[in-house]
This record gives C-alpha cells, structure tokens and sequence, in this order.
C-alpha cells in the first residue's frame, strides 16, 4: 500500500482538520464568553457541569480527527474507549470517596 495521497484526499483530510479547528474554537469561545458574562449567574453545579461537558467534546474532536482515532478500526476504538470508561469511575469514585473521607475525619 503506498503512502502518497491523491488530491481530492489530501483536500479532504485538510477540510476535516479546517472543520474540527473551528469546531475548537466555538466552543472554547462559548466557554470563554459563559464564564466571564454568566459565571457569577448560573449555579456553580451547573457551570462546572457545563465545562466538563464542554472539555469532553472537545477531547473527542482532538482524539478523533488529530490523533486519526476516526479513521480506525470500530474494534480498536472500542478497546481504547472502554478503559478510558473505567478510569473516569475510577476518577469520580476515588473523589467520592476522599471527600466522604475528609468529612468522616474533619468533621466541622
């Protein structure tokens, strides 16, 4: 299999690059604008809901379109995202748990 591209795929790869980027940057401009004009209006639960969301899609443009994940084998994906499954519980239970901790110890 050669490594050289054709130009319709060349221009293709680099509009999916172009579309990505800009995908970036709405929402890291929406981001940007709902921090500094609603911040102190939205409750915090909310607002940090909002950014981890946020940062969660702009995680998947960057692992798929720079990282070529999209172009991937359906199996291969699979075997990557299921542990990435595992180690955000792992994340949220571990702060779960330290926070039960800290109250259970220091109590106020």
């Amino acid at each position: 299999m050669s490594g050289h591209l054709t130009e319709e795929q060349y221009k293709s790869q680099v509009a999916a690059v172009w579309k990505s980027t800009l995908w970036l940057s709405i929402i890291t401009v929406v981001e940007v604008v709902i921090a500094l004009t609603l911040g102190h209006l939205i409750p915090k639960f909310i607002l940090n809901l909002f950014f981890v969301l946020a940062s969660v899609l702009k995680a998947f443009f960057i692992i798929a379109e720079f990282m070529h994940l999209k172009y991937e084998k359906r199996a291969f994906i699979i075997s990557l995202g299921v542990p990435l499954i595992f180690l955000v519980w792992a994340l949220i239970a571990f702060v779960v748990e330290g926070n039960y901790w800290l109250h259970l110890n220091f109590p106020k």
